[in-house]
């Protein structure tokens, strides 16, 4: 699988919604929090095609609707302000601990970054309401004290990565090689600079090789470990 068999952006956010109408219902009956993952990747790795198993196999598993929070998806969730209005009255108020959460993780706090101190509370929040696949942005550290959340992480060599990538593309091997280090080093850096954090193994509860393992694999390893 690949990014473009996951929903378009619009449709996940009109789904995703319509769940969270449901999830206040069951919240009002005392039901405990669902389950959610966050995905991490080395940059070329397949973490969209994970992303995309494991929603399909839980959906079937669990009989309710999963839905995948990507950068496109949380991006558009962050800067529309429409939908940051209805997030903010979904979800209700602010988590007792994210205000500490976010000056924990944000120590060299400017201005200018206001946007993803908007992003900590989106992905934050929509963590605490389970049945989410989160992909990236950090999720793994700014959800780190959640119950009810699994971190995982794909890793694989450089070479695995750059003829990876390279074939998804179109680009050369040198070109996709340079850009993935490019890439991965930017995703070191922002991790380090806005959430105060790095790709520690300890911090996942699992990290797979992509190069040793099938996505399929390693999807129903990962809904194994959560127990469904």
């Amino acid at each position: 699988m690949t990014k473009q068999l996951i929903p378009s952006v619009e449709k996940r956010i009109s789904t995703w919604i319509e769940i969270q109408k449901k999830r206040k219902e069951q919240e009002m009956k005392g039901e405990s929090p669902k389950l959610t993952l966050t995905i991490s990747r080395e940059f070329g790795c397949e973490g969209y095609s994970l992303s995309a198993q494991l929603k399909e196999k839980l959906d079937k598993l669990t009989n309710q609707t999963w839905t995948i929070f990507d950068n496109e998806f949380v991006d558009k969730l962050v800067s529309d302000q429409s939908l940051s209005k209805h997030l903010a009255k979904v979800l209700g108020d602010r988590a007792k601990y994210l205000d500490y959460i976010i000056s924990s993780l944000l120590p060299t706090w400017k201005s200018e970054t206001e946007v993803f101190k908007t992003m900590v509370e989106a992905i934050y929040s929509i963590a605490q309401q389970g049945n989410a696949i989160i992909l990236e942005r950090g999720a793994f550290a700014i959800t780190k004290n959640l119950s009810n959340c699994f971190h995982f992480r794909l890793i694989a060599p450089i070479e695995y990565r750059a003829d990876a990538y390279s074939r998804r593309t179109g680009i050369s091997i040198e070109e996709a090689r340079n850009l993935v280090l490019e890439k991965e080093e930017d995703r070191t850096k922002f991790l380090s600079y806005f959430l105060n954090c790095s790709f520690d193994e300890e911090k996942f509860h699992v990290v797979y090789n992509n190069s040793k393992f099938p996505i399929e694999k390693i999807a129903d390893s990962i809904i194994d470990l959560i127990g469904i």
